[in-house]
């Protein structure tokens, strides 16, 4: 396949206006106006410093030449007396932003603004990108954030907003109370958006993308990464005040069995997290997502998504699904350059796609997909064909799965993949998912009564319908797991329930898996994909949390885990974890008891998320 990618080579034309919507660098810009390119000067009256701490700098650039565009001035230095406008990150609190104010201010250092004077107002930037999108200067005020008051002022009486200065009265907008109580002023628009997303693992259930590995000295969370951990939904309303779930702790296996019957509580259900957490993934209930107001976009970049996928590029892939994530989950339809690039995880390429999706309702690159990303798609649908396999055989001249049938090298894996290929494919309805986990949990108990069995994945979070089923196996006696694993195995084939076996190896000499197809009796029953896992029962709740899923919702919480200095897996959640320069680990930590899933989110912290609420 050519190195070009998914897309074919073709002639040049010239691109939709919704396409070359984004702005020249900022080199090619008159830094002093910017009012070229015909942009409405609308924000000649404001001269703003772009706070770049939790925006990043790629982020916090794009919003200034946003502001230079349409007339506006940038200052570097938020202490700069011509300053009008402060703008800020949208999870900034009052008091991070004054401790903020205060290191910019240097040792010794009185405040970021000389007292007395005037003081910029403080906004949070979506009052910039929301300007933008208005095409005019909006009214500063639902966006303001207050400083919390520092001190009487001298002479004493009121308190000043925290900066010993008076207020500026905002351009455009009403006078400012002084004075006023200390509170942050809910935006109508985008809210909160924090530190997100994390660079790791997801989960292992039937439907999520297994886990890519990292380019080298990609370890450390980015911001990039972070920001996609976030949930849009959370951003798009005000943070709700809300404490843990406090219920009360409940045995392993009554937590199991209540998350394999969908337990769903509706008490508990889309409870919103506490505001001191931001607006984490894993800290969210999947309950609480709202309609796809992106849908038309959406469907458009999976197709992309898919594409990069099945051809290799997986890392592309992975970062197209982040997008993806943040516009399924953002409050109102997309139509600009500007507000796709507000978005975490997307970056200016990608918000052209974006802008030219919503504006002319196609995407030009879907019309030249290279003619391998079909056929290589089919062939990676065949279980046991990777990427690199399926592009190997189609530079071989294969195009079709008779061709791959005619082979005379295909492994035993791949002969069963290509035998059950039809069935395989089709998703299963849940009651026969759970046909599946009766029959695999009854033959376990007939082995040992002792034993502990539950379906995770898609299956255990509530959904209609599963593209396999997942089988978790654990002992309380922390080491018959093992000893009983092949002994299901050889009930199940002599039933003649297991037709077919694909893998079995050990997860680090701990976990024992088998990979392996089954069907169930009745002569219009499928061969279904089945996975058993045998694990020790210290590592159980780690590793149901793991493979429940989603891997969304996994990744964001073993982000969550890495800025806490700690580590997460399917194995256990350790503290103290040292890591080098590249974010890799050079420490292990110490693994923390961890006896149910509940242990682990109030170890991290987190409100406890009942399995169909980590849908993401």
């Amino acid at each position: 396949m050519e190195p070009r990618g998914v897309t074919k080579a073709f002639a040049k034309v010239k691109r939709r206006a919704a396409a070359t919507a984004a702005p020249p660098r900022d080199g090619k810009r008159n830094r002093g106006e910017g009012e070229e390119g015909g942009a409405p000067p609308f924000l000649r009256a404001v001269c703003a410093c772009v706070l770049a701490a939790g925006l990043g700098r790629a982020r916090a650039e794009l919003l200034a030449s946003r502001l230079r565009a349409h007339g506006g001035r940038v200052s570097p230095d938020p202490a700069d007396p011509a300053l009008t406008h402060l703008l800020v990150a949208e999870d900034v609190t009052p008091r991070r932003l004054l401790r903020l104010l205060e290191a910019a201010a240097g040792p010794g250092g009185a405040g970021a603004w000389p007292a007395g004077g005037p003081a910029p107002v403080v906004v949070r930037v979506t009052w910039l990108s929301d300007c933008v999108a208005a095409g005019e200067a909006l009214d500063p005020e639902p966006y303001r954030l207050d400083l919390p008051a520092r001190e009487e002022a001298a002479g004493g009486g009121t308190p000043l907003a925290g900066n010993g200065r008076e207020v500026r009265t905002p351009p455009g907008g009403g006078p400012v109370e002084r004075g006023a109580a200390p509170a942050v002023a809910t935006p109508p628009g985008p809210p909160p958006r924090t530190a997100q997303e994390e660079t790791g693992g997801g989960g292992a259930s039937d439907d999520d993308n297994e886990e890519e590995a990292r380019p080298s000295g990609a370890g450390a969370v980015t911001a990039t990464d972070m920001e996609a951990l976030l949930t849009s939904a959370s951003r798009s309303s005000p943070p709700e005040a809300s404490g843990h779930m406090g219920l009360p702790d409940q045995a392993a296996a009554a937590e199991v069995r209540s998350g394999a019957a969908g337990g769903q509580d509706p008490g508990a259900s889309a409870a919103p997290a506490p505001a001191s957490l931001g607006r984490w993934v894993c800290a969210e209930s999947s309950e609480r997502k709202r309609v796809n107001h992106n849908a038309h976009i959406t469907d458009k970049l999976e197709v992309l998504a898919r594409a990069y996928q099945q051809t290799g590029d997986r890392w592309r892939a992975l970062g197209y699904s982040k997008a993806i994530n943040a516009l399924k989950a953002h409050h109102r339809p997309v139509a600009t350059y500007e507000e796709a690039c507000a978005l975490p995880g997307v970056g200016e390429r990608l918000a052209k796609k974006v802008a030219e999706i919503a504006q002319s309702g196609e995407l030009r690159q879907l019309q030249h997909l290279d003619p391998s990303v079909g056929v290589i798609a089919t062939f990676t649908d065949i279980w046991g064909v990777g990427s690199k396999t399926a592009q190997a055989w189609y530079q071989q001249g294969l195009r079709t799965l008779d061709d791959v049938r005619a082979r005379e090298t295909l492994t035993r894996q791949q002969q069963i993949g290509l035998r059950h290929y039809d069935d395989l494919l089709l998703r299963m309805p849940r009651a026969e998912a759970h046909d599946i986990e009766r029959t695999v949990c009854t033959a376990a108990l007939a082995v040992d009564a002792a034993l502990l069995c539950v379906a995770c994945g898609s299956y255990r979070r509530g959904k209609s319908s599963c593209g396999d089923v997942d089988v978790l196996v654990t002992h309380p006696d922390g080491r018959s797991h093992a000893l009983a694993l092949p002994r299901i195995l050889a009930s199940l084939h002599a039933s003649g329930f297991l037709t077919d076996d694909l893998v079995s190896h050990d997860e680090g000499g701990s976990q024992h898996k088998y990979m392996g197809v089954c069907r169930l009796p009745g002569p219009a029953s499928r061969h279904r994909r089945l996975d058993l896992i045998a694990v020790p029962h210290a590592e159980f709740a780690c590793a149901l949390l793991y493979f429940t899923g989603s891997a969304h919702f996994n990744r964001s919480m073993r982000a969550l885990a890495r800025t806490r200095g700690m580590s997460l897996s399917e194995r256990a959640l350790s503290s103290g974890v040292a890591r080098g320069g590249g974010g890799g680990k050079v420490g292990a930590g110490v693994a923390l008891a961890t006896p149910t899933e509940r242990s682990v989110f109030e170890l991290l912290e987190l409100p406890f998320r009942e399995p169909h609420e980590r849908d993401w």
